[in-house]
């Protein structure tokens, strides 16, 4: 008889230790944080660009000659992006947004001779296009 009213009490004991736990009336988490971790998410979400590999095949101080190797590139890979930049005194021309070194070096390797420098840069490079 002590067995069944101890199992019975420790029954009712777990139960309402179990139900103890839960909250009825609310569930959902609240979350107590700076707002400005708010602001530095929609900062991260723009971001639109990754660590990655771009190819220098020109440099000179006259924008022609820069436009003149673009156009040539161009015309040979017109898929293929590419950034013309002013960094004092040169314009730099920087092709291919390259996720690996492996990828840059393999079209390094198809440009060898066709221009007079083939360069990788480690930069900043757009996502990929979904098309």
């Amino acid at each position: 008889m002590k067995n069944k009213i101890l199992v019975i009490l420790s029954f009712f004991l777990i139960a309402s230790f179990c139900f103890s736990q839960v909250n009825v009336e609310s569930e959902r988490v609240q979350v107590n944080a700076d707002s400005r971790i708010d602001q530095l998410i929609e900062i991260e979400k723009r971001i639109d660009q990754i660590q990655g590999f771009r190819l220098q095949i020109c440099f000179d101080s006259n924008k022609d000659v820069v436009d003149a190797a673009r156009d040539k590139f161009l015309k040979s890979y017109p898929l293929t992006d590419t950034y013309v930049s002013f960094e004092n005194p040169h314009f730099n021309l920087k092709v291919g947004d390259f996720r690996s070194r492996l990828e840059a070096e393999k079209v390094k390797r198809e440009l060898f001779g066709e221009f007079v420098i083939c360069i990788i840069h480690e930069e900043l490079i757009n996502l990929p296009r979904i098309d």
